[in-house]
C-alpha cells in the first residue's frame, strides 16, 4: 500500500473495526512488515501506531530497496549522500541507514513498549543475512547495531540456522534481544528455545537479569502450508490445514517448556515468557499463492489470523493484509491451547504421504535465506550506484 495520506485512512478504517480489538483481547498482536523511513519522515505510520492497530514494526532490505529504486529524491538521499563525501564503505552505510530506521520505529513504539511493560511494542531489524552462516561475523554487526541504535524495543533478526543459534545465545546472555527467524518445523523451534535458554542461563551466571535479553522466535506455518498443498491433491484433506497444525504443535512444545524446572528457575531469575510470532517470508514459488495471485494470498493470511490465535502471540502482516483482516476476519478464540492431539494427527498424516517436515523446513529456509542474501546484495548495488554520483557530483 503506497504511504501518505492512503495508509492513514487505511490505518483509520482498520481501527474502526471489531476486530483488531477481540484478536488484542485474546493476547494477539499484529505488526507491520516491510517498513522503512518515507513511511516516518510522511506521517503515515503514526495512524497506524497511534490508534492501536499495529503494535509492532518490522524493518527490511527489501522496503529499504523499493524506496531507494523508486524515485531520486528520497528521504535517505541526504544522509547517503553526507556518508559517501566521507568515503564510508556502501556496507557500512547499509547499516547507518538501518541503525538510524530503527531509532526513529523505537522511538515511535516506545509508548506501546512502556504500556506493555516490555511485552510489546518491538521493532525488527534484521541482521546482515550474508552473515547467517558465520556466527563471528553476526555476533559482531549485532553489537554494532544495539550500540548504534540503544533502544530497549529493538530486536535483532537472526536467520535460526546452526551459526544463527549460536548468535542468538551469545546475543541473550549479553542482554541483546534477538528475533529467531526462518522457523518452519517443531524441532527447529526446539533448538530455538534451547539457545534461547542457554542464553538466558550464561547470563544468570555472569550477574545479569536474563530479563534484559529478549528472545522471540518467529515461525512460518502459512510458507510451510503453501509447499505443502503444492505436493499434495487438489481434493487431499491434508490442504490448507498444515498451517494450523504447525502452529498448535508448536505452541504444545512452548507451553509444556513453562512447566520445568528449569523455566521456574529462570522466572524466579528475572525471565519472562517470550512471544511465538507467524511471520511469512513467501515460498519457492515466491511471496503469492501459487496458482491463486495476490487474492489468494490476501484470503490465506486473513483465514490464518482467524485460525492462529493464542496468548502471547504476534501475527506479522502487511498493510493490505491488516485491512482484509480487520474488514472481514471472524476469529473464534483461543484455537492452540490443549489441541495438540489433533495437531499431531495431522502432521502423522503429512509423514504417511512421505512429506517430511524436517527436509522441507530445511529445503524452504535455505531458499528464503537465499532471497534475503539476494535482496540485501542488490540493496547494496543500489547505495553503490548512488554513492559513485555523490561523489562525483563533489568533486564536481
Amino acid at each position: 500500500m503506497p504511504v501518505g495520506q492512503g495508509s492513514g485512512a487505511a490505518a483509520e478504517r482498520a481501527a474502526r473495526s471489531t476486530v483488531l480489538r477481540d484478536l488484542a483481547a485474546e493476547g494477539v498482536s499484529v505488526w507491520l512488515d516491510d517498513v522503512a523511513r518515507d513511511e516516518f519522515t510522511d506521517g503515515s505510520l503514526k495512524p497506524w501506531v497511534g490508534r492501536g492497530v499495529a503494535t509492532g514494526l518490522d524493518l527490511s532490505s527489501a522496503a529499504m530497496l523499493g524506496q531507494l529504486a523508486g524515485h531520486h529524491e528520497h528521504s535517505y538521499r541526504n544522509q547517503i549522500d553526507m556518508l559517501a563525501r566521507w568515503r564510508v564503505a556502501p556496507p557500512d552505510i547499509v547499516r547507518s541507514l538501518h541503525a538510524h530506521d530503527a531509532r526513529l520505529a523505537c522511538d515511535l513504539l516506545a509508548p506501546v513498549h512502556t504500556a506493555a511493560r516490555g511485552l510489546d511494542g518491538w521493532v525488527c531489524l534484521e541482521l546482515d543475512p550474508r552473515t547467517a552462516h558465520d556466527s563471528a561475523s553476526a555476533m559482531a554487526e549485532a553489537r554494532a547495531l544495539s550500540l548504534s541504535v540503544r533502544r530497549p524495543n529493538l530486536l535483532l533478526k537472526v536467520p535460526a540456522t546452526p551459526s544463527g543459534l549460536a548468535v542468538v545465545s551469545e546475543c541473550v546472555s549479553e542482554g541483546i534481544s534477538v528475533n529467531a527467524t526462518l522457523v518452519h518445523s517443531p524441532e527447529q523451534y526446539a533448538e530455538v528455545l534451547e539457545a534461547c535458554w542457554e542464553g538466558m542461563e550464561r547470563a544468570c551466571r555472569a550477574g545479569r537479569a536474563p530479563v534484559s535479553g529478549v528472545c522471540v522466535a518467529s515461525l512460518e506455518p502459512a510458507s510451510v502450508e503453501i509447499e505443502v498443498d503444492g505436493r499434495v491433491g487438489a481434493a487431499d484433506r491434508l490442504r490448507g490445514r498444515v498451517a494450523l497444525a504447525l502452529a498448535r504443535r508448536v505452541y504444545e512444545l512452548h507451553e509444556r517448556s513453562l512447566d520445568t524446572d528449569r523455566w521456574r528457575a529462570l522466572w524466579e531469575a528475572g525471565a519472562r515468557p517470550h512471544r511465538l510470532v507467524w511471520a511469512f517470508s513467501g515460498t519457492r514459488r515466491g511471496g503469492e499463492d501459487p496458482g491463486t495471485g495476490a487474492t489468494g494470498y490476501l484470503s490465506r493470511r486473513v483465514r490464518h489470523v482467524e485460525e492462529i490465535v493464542a496468548w502471547r502471540t504476534a501475527h506479522v502482516l502487511s498493510r493490505e493484509a491488516v485491512v482484509e483482516v480487520a474488514r472481514r476476519a471472524r476469529p473464534c478464540g483461543d484455537s492452540l491451547t490443549g489441541e495438540a492431539p489433533a495437531a499431531r494427527a495431522t502432521l502423522a498424516a503429512l509423514r504417511r504421504r512421505g512429506v517430511r517436515l524436517e527436509c522441507l523446513a530445511g529445503e524452504l529456509g535455505a531458499v528464503q535465506l537465499e532471497r534475503l542474501v539476494s535482496g540485501r546484495d542488490r540493496l547494496l548495488d543500489r547505495v553503490r550506484a548512488i554513492t559513485s554520483g555523490s561523489r562525483g557530483a563533489g568533486e564536481g
